[in-house]
């Protein structure tokens, strides 16, 4: 069942993330470089915002909802998926959403 194969892939670059990087075991992370990227302002967050969901007309109150109880760009892509193109109104949805962590 166990196969090993031996290849090489010109040109490819790995990536990895984690949010804690103290269950990782030591061989691994003696692989991988380190680094620590700074937190959003919110100028840059609601950018990202926009990014993420295009296709939707009330991305930039979703991105100010969640920025403003502190929440990460992931709950911006949760709701995303939850909300349609032509939903509205935009009260409704903001009175929707909750921040539970």
């Amino acid at each position: 069942m166990r196969k090993q194969y031996d290849f090489k892939i010109k040109g490819a670059k790995v990536f990895a993330a984690c949010n804690e990087i103290t269950r990782l075991s030591k061989l691994l992370r003696s692989r991988f470089p380190r680094l620590h990227l700074p937190p959003y302002i919110e100028e840059r967050f609601l950018q990202v915002s926009t990014k993420v969901l295009p296709k939707l007309k009330i991305t930039h109150v979703i991105g100010k909802a969640v920025w403003d109880q502190k929440g990460d760009i992931r709950y911006v892509i949760s709701i995303g998926r939850l909300v349609r193109k032509n939903d509205g109104p935009e009260e409704q949805i903001l009175a929707t959403m909750s921040m539970e962590k």
